[in-house]
């Protein structure tokens, strides 16, 4: 290299000149620059301009500071090494433990894979062989065995179909019929458009003359099909078209039905399905008489509705139609005991209890029999009773507005649907 200034050789390490003095030029040292660089993405991680591909090196630059790190975690784990050989506390390396790890990691994935099949195999071979074992024992009317196995089947599905479409058939094979009625409300509350169970429910209450749960299949109908296939056997509740109370004048009374069903009534308050006629249409109600009309529809299959209840004072002075008494209250002062519909005795259809209350008086019950009914520890009666489930003893009074009490009327009721 020569001094620009006097032209002096010099060596090409020299900053000055040894002629003249003069500072002589640097030259630029890329390679020194390159590995600054690489060394501070290599202690600092990202570095402006160079960190995710260097504006100076390009992707190039990235291959080095990853080879850059390469070398100095090798370096570092040899380092370890030598430190162990000193005596001091042996270091894994973790190259090795990476593989260790990476091994073991291996082979338990491979084990639990093999569990995990294995266990899916067990349980669904388990369960083959438990259908396959009801499915035998229905066939030669084990239908206890066969349950049994329908039910462990259905504790792993509850909400199977298919299991409880088996339970169903298993149930109707073998006459429970409580627990056929149970399941196929299951299978309706899964499937709320299955057209077949809705059928197996309807033919399950015509057998026990429910029509409480005929009325209520149809009223929560999820579709127009299930409900057209119920309404047939729907009853309606007549209607009275004329409005109970007290008339000056002789009235008409006229009876509908909504559905055209045949209509029975009474006029002095007897149960209608028992003592009704036949109506025919639009009737007098005569001058002078008290009617406690009672009326019920009868459906083409025989079966009764509801029943509608009325009173109809005509005139002042009337008395009570056909026993021609002027009031419910005797000469002695004693009010005669109650009517009360239906009578005593044992339905599988959930029944409607109606209480004969003359106009004037007021008609108080209860459910409990051991005490003595008042108005004060009574309910007053305002329409129709539903009977209970179950064996039950109802007991009813009725007042008049002087502080009369009717003897208590008894009557015992045991309903199972």
């Amino acid at each position: 290299m020569k001094c620009a200034n006097c032209g002096a050789e010099l060596s090409a390490s020299a900053k000055t000149c040894s002629r003249c003095g003069v500072e002589l030029p640097q030259e630029f040292n890329y390679s020194n620059m390159e590995k600054e660089l690489l060394h501070t993405v290599w202690e600092e991680e990202t570095i402006n301009g160079i960190s995710g591909g260097s504006m100076l090196y390009g992707q190039e630059a990235v291959a080095q500071q990853k080879g850059m790190s390469t070398i100095k975690e090798q370096n570092a784990y040899d380092d370890m090494e030598d430190q162990n050989e000193d005596g001091q506390e042996p270091v894994k390396q973790p190259g090795k433990l990476v593989l260790s790890l990476l091994a073991a990691a291996a082979v338990f994935g491979g084990l639990a894979f093999f569990l995990r099949n294995f266990q899916t195999n067990y349980v669904y071979g388990k369960t083959e062989e438990t259908y396959k074992n009801c499915l035998d024992r229905l066939a030669k009317e084990d239908y206890p065995g066969a349950m049994d196995a329908v039910e462990d089947l259905l504790k792993g599905e509850p909400d199977s179909l298919a299991y409880l479409a088996l339970k169903n058939t298993i149930t109707e094979k073998s006459g429970e019929r409580k627990e056929q009625k149970k399941t196929l409300k299951q299978i309706i509350k899964l499937d709320a458009d299955n057209y077949e169970a809705y059928e197996k429910l309807l033919e399950m209450y015509l057998e026990t003359e429910n029509q409480a749960g005929i009325e209520k299949l149809a009223a929560n109908a999820p579709n127009s099909a299930i409900a057209a296939m119920l309404s047939e056997y729907l009853v309606d509740t007549p209607y009275l078209e004329l409005t109970p109370g007290v008339y000056d004048a002789s009235q008409t009374l006229a009876i509908t039905s909504e559905r055209g069903n045949s209509i029975y009534y009474t006029l002095d308050g007897s149960p209608p399905q028992e003592k009704g006629m036949l109506y025919s249409g639009p009737f007098t109600l005569d001058q002078g008489y008290i009617y406690t009309v009672r009326a019920v529809c009868k459906n083409e299959r025989g079966a009764f509705g509801d029943v509608t209840a009325g009173d109809y004072q005509i005139g002042i002075n009337a008395v009570n139609y056909v026993s021609n008494t002027e009031t419910a209250t005797g000469t002695d002062g004693q009010i005669a005991e109650p009517q009360v519909y239906p009578a005593s005795g044992t339905y599988t259809t959930q029944q409607r209890i109606t209480i004969d209350v003359p106009i004037g008086y007021q008609a108080y019950y209860s459910w409990i029999s051991e005490a003595e009914l008042t108005p004060e520890n009574g309910t007053l009666y305002t329409g129709g009773i539903t009977m209970p489930e179950g064996s039950s003893v109802l007991s009813v009074i009725i007042t008049d507005g002087n502080g009369n009490i009717s003897v208590a009327k008894q009557v015992s009721y045991t309903y199972q649907p």
